[in-house]
C-alpha cells in the first residue's frame, strides 16, 4: 500500500509541470486573443438603414435585412441623418405640437420642442450634436430654421424646404421655389383646360411637408448655400420639380430626386452644377435618395414592385437592389453608423 501511494504520489507531483511545460506557452496567446477580439468588437461600427413607414421609425443591416422598431411605442416619420451617419434627426408627434427627436452616438434620445410652429415643422435634419435645422411655416413661407440661432436661415418669401448640411458643415443644399413663374404645362393637360388648372391650389401641405400639384410649373429647383443662408447658388434649372437632395459623403455630389421625365427619377450632379448623370430610368418612381457614410451605396424609393419600398445602388446607378419587401410603403431612408455592442451592451453606441 505505501508503494503504490508513493507512485501515486510522484505521477501527480510530475504530471502538473508537464502540462504546465508543454501548454503554458499558449495561454499568453489566447489571452492576447481575447483582448484583440474585445478590442475590435468595442471599436466596430457598422451601417445600418432607418426608415419609417409612415408610424414608426426601423433600423435594419443592409447585408442581412432584418428590420426592427428602432423606437418601440412612439410614433416617428422623416428621419435623416448626418452625412457620417454618426447623428439622426426625425419627427414625433406630441399632444398638440410637434417635437424633433434628436440622436447621436455620444448621448441618448433627446427631444425638442417649437411651439411656435405648432404642427407646421418639416424635413429636420442634424447640423452638430447640440444643433439641428429644420423648415417651418410661418406667414404662407416655409423656410429654413436652425434650433441653435433660434431665427430662420432663410428668407425669401418663398418655399424653403428640405435641407441637407454638407459633411464639413459649411454648406446647405435646399429645395426651393424662389425662381418661380405660374406658366402652365400644356403637355399634361388640354389648352381648353387652362382656366380650370389656373384655379388648382398651388400646393398642399402634408404631414412630410409641402406637395406642389404637377399641373403647375414652379421650377421647384436645388439650391445650395452657405450654413447661414447666404451666398445662394442655383443647381438645377429644368422645368420640372427637382427636390430632396443629399450630399455625397466628401461633399463634392448632391444627389436629388426630379420630375423631369413624368415620373420620378433619381440624379447627381456636382456641387458646381456640372456633371448632371441620371441613375434610375424606368416607368416607376425612384424618390428619396440618401447617400451612405463611405459613399459606396445610395439608398432610394422605389415603387417598381407594387408598393414603396427601399433599394440601394452604386453611386453610377448599376447594382440596383431591393432591401425590403413589404407591402407597406415605406419612406425617408437614411445611413446610421454605430457600434451594436457586445452582446448588445458593452461599448453599444446605437440606439
Amino acid at each position: 500500500m505505501g508503494s503504490t501511494s508513493y507512485l501515486v504520489t510522484t505521477v501527480a507531483e510530475i504530471s502538473f509541470p508537464l502540462i504546465h511545460t508543454r501548454f503554458g506557452w499558449c495561454l499568453p496567446i489566447i489571452f492576447l486573443w481575447l483582448l484583440l477580439a474585445c478590442l475590435t468588437s468595442c471599436n466596430r461600427e457598422n451601417i445600418y438603414l432607418v426608415y419609417d413607414d409612415g408610424k414608426h421609425l426601423y433600423i435594419s443591416e443592409v447585408d442581412n435585412p432584418n428590420p426592427t422598431l428602432l423606437l418601440p411605442n412612439i410614433y416617428g416619420i422623416s428621419p435623416d441623418a448626418s452625412p457620417n451617419g454618426q447623428l439622426l434627426s426625425f419627427i414625433s408627434d406630441g399632444s398638440s405640437d410637434r417635437l424633433i427627436g434628436t440622436w447621436n452616438i455620444h448621448s441618448n434620445l433627446e427631444w425638442h420642442k417649437h411651439p411656435e410652429f405648432g404642427q407646421f415643422i418639416f424635413n429636420p435634419t442634424p447640423l452638430n450634436r447640440s444643433t439641428h435645422l429644420f423648415s417651418a411655416l410661418r406667414s404662407g413661407h416655409l423656410d429654413i430654421y436652425s434650433s441653435g440661432q433660434k431665427n430662420n436661415i432663410t428668407n425669401f418669401r418663398s418655399m424653403d424646404f428640405q435641407p441637407s448640411v454638407s459633411p464639413n458643415g459649411y454648406r446647405l443644399a435646399f429645395t426651393s421655389n424662389r425662381i418661380s413663374n405660374t406658366d402652365i404645362y400644356t403637355n399634361e393637360r388640354p389648352l381648353s383646360d387652362r382656366q380650370a388648372i389656373e384655379n388648382i391650389q398651388e400646393w398642399n401641405i402634408t404631414e412630410r411637408g409641402i406637395i406642389y400639384n404637377t399641373y403647375r410649373d414652379h421650377n421647384i429647383d436645388i439650391f445650395t448655400s452657405n450654413i447661414d443662408g447666404t451666398n445662394p447658388l442655383r443647381l438645377t434649372f429644368a422645368r420640372a420639380l427637382d427636390h430632396q437632395p443629399d450630399w455625397s459623403h466628401d461633399g463634392e455630389w448632391i444627389v436629388f430626386s426630379s420630375l423631369r421625365h413624368s415620373n420620378s427619377e433619381i440624379f447627381i450632379i456636382r456641387k458646381d452644377g456640372n456633371k448632371l448623370k441620371r441613375l434610375t430610368n424606368n416607368q416607376y418612381n425612384d424618390e428619396d435618395p440618401s447617400w451612405s457614410p463611405d459613399g459606396n451605396l445610395i439608398a432610394f424609393i422605389s415603387d417598381r414592385s407594387g408598393s414603396k419600398n427601399i433599394y440601394t445602388m452604386k453611386p453610377d446607378g448599376t447594382k440596383q437592389i431591393p432591401i425590403s419587401d413589404t407591402l407597406s410603403d415605406l419612406h425617408s431612408p437614411t445611413w446610421i453608423k454605430c457600434n451594436p455592442g457586445i452582446f448588445g451592451k458593452v461599448s453599444k453606441t446605437c440606439p
